[in-house]
């Protein structure tokens, strides 16, 4: 659930800066973004901002998406750039020896409901040897394009997946689990003896669901949870009360980006929007 939030550094002028790169993320709560000035490789701006009402299908966000970006001053400012975070139930990974882009579609169509007027856009993540497909509904697509018009689409789970086997290595863990929370569904990655064993989504309708979750997929895979981290990023708070006791440690996810951010920035780089920061270099 998105709230009212908005950092920006005090020396940020959109008007009367150089090339400026936008990062946005949206879900069935609301819309966040952020600004990075590349010329001085910094976060200059975030801003999160919930729906005046609420919306419960993908295909109605068109009109909400509209009225925030006529609306908000900040992204009224010229990029050079802007990418968008997608962040739905419906992606599938495909391997990279089998994708092809008039096949994208169908493999989605496999396990995923798609619309007449979906668009299926991809994601290459070559640290998996493998591609995110997933599906942006058109109208939705086409707001972004006629006001930015060039906009790279990447589902949520790319930053999640593009970078597991360098935080397996950078905390020394013997398996890991990722989980990213969004709007009422989990994304959970699970990387064990060096391969990602499983990927999937989860509807969440209580707390304890998560767990029950996770538990189920460690001994299906047959891993000790107690042997097993957890990093986590997203809307994490209502589901990881247990936690600490199921899992070896729980490692809060941090932007993975080689960029600096203004210090009234500090405070909203952390795990809750951790995949947003990381987006600019996902490409």
């Amino acid at each position: 659930m998105y709230t009212p939030l908005v950092a920006t550094d005090s020396a940020f002028d959109a008007e009367n800066s150089g090339a400026l790169h936008l990062s946005i993320q949206s879900d069935l709560s609301g819309l966040c973004f952020c600004v990075l000035d590349l010329e001085r490789r910094t976060y200059v701006a975030f801003k999160s901002i919930p729906y005046a009402a609420p919306i419960v299908d993908y295909n109605d966000m068109q009109p909400a998406l509209s009225e925030l970006l006529a609306g908000e001053q900040l992204l009224a400012a010229r990029f050079s750039s802007v990418s968008y975070l997608y962040a739905s139930r419906h992606a599938t990974i495909i391997p990279s020896a089998m994708l092809d882009g008039n096949l994208l579609k169908s493999f989605l169509e496999l396990n995923n409901p798609i619309n007449d007027l979906d668009e299926v856009h991809s994601s290459h993540i070559p640290q998996l040897n493998a591609a995110v497909a997933f599906a942006v509904p058109s109208p939705f697509a086409a707001t972004l394009l006629e006001k930015y018009g060039s906009v790279k689409f990447y589902h949520q789970s790319v930053p999640m997946l593009k970078y597991l086997q360098e935080h397996v290595s950078m905390y020394s863990s013997e398996n890991l689990f990722a989980v990213n929370i969004s709007c009422g569904f989990a994304d959970v990655a699970l990387y064990a003896g060096g391969t990602l064993k499983i990927y999937n989504t989860f509807t969440l309708h209580a707390p304890e669901d998560l767990a029950y979750f996770m538990l189920a997929i460690a001994r299906r895979q047959q891993i000790s949870e107690k042997k097993t981290s957890v990093l986590l990023s997203g809307d994490i708070e209502p589901y990881i009360q247990d936690f600490p006791s199921l899992f070896h440690s729980l490692i809060p996810a941090i932007p993975h980006t080689q960029m600096s951010f203004a210090c009234e920035l500090s405070d909203v780089a952390g795990y809750r929007f951790s995949h947003l920061f990381s987006l600019y270099e996902c490409a």
